[in-house]
């Protein structure tokens, strides 16, 4: 799928991308205004670098990108870590293949963007979006896997663990850690 690099770097303004989409998947996206309010319904939360977030129905990433773009401002220091541990904390699911694809190219647009990064760095942050945001259901989880990120201090290697997502209902998500 060809993305134009100007859609990358803006939240999708559009809520419907066809009625087909809406009739066969439910596909309705968030208004930038409603993203952006809900975020500062939480921004105490959305600036912290190492708080987590699952969108467990991520679409193209309105979300994900506007607390990215929050956890980015608020970095000071030790840019390129930090930069990573903020993707690192971001989780999405989409039933969509083509929205998951999107997503992560918004995302790492957007952090590739915030400052000078290594090419480690940036092979680091590929792998980082290609295991946080899945494609998948998240109602019905056949096998949904997420990566836990842990930098130790001052380097961007970092420690993983894995997760499988067990259950979903409308209240609660349940994760239950892998054997190594």
């Amino acid at each position: 799928m060809i993305v134009e690099k100007n859609s990358l770097s803006m939240m999708n303004n559009t809520q419907v991308k066809s009625r087909e989409r809406v009739s066969a998947h439910g596909e309705v996206f968030t208004a930038e205004r409603e993203v952006k309010a809900m975020c500062d319904m939480v921004n105490d939360e959305c600036i912290r670098t190492e708080a987590t977030f699952l969108e467990p129905a991520c679409g193209d990433g309105n979300f994900l990108e506007e607390i990215l773009k929050r956890k980015l401002s608020a970095i000071t220091h030790d840019n390129e870590r930090n930069s990573l541990i903020a993707l690192a904390s971001l989780y999405g699911i989409d039933i969509l293949s083509d929205n998951v694809e999107v997503c992560r190219r918004r995302l790492y647009a957007l952090w590739d963007s915030h400052s000078g990064h290594s090419e480690t760095a940036r092979t680091r942050a590929r792998e980082i979006l290609e295991k946080n945001i899945v494609c998948g259901d998240t109602l019905k989880p056949a096998v949904i896997i997420f990566t836990e990120w842990k930098f130790p201090e001052g380097s961007i290697t970092p420690s993983t663990k894995r997760f499988t997502l067990q259950e979903a209902d409308g209240e609660h998500i349940q994760f239950t850690e892998q054997e190594p």
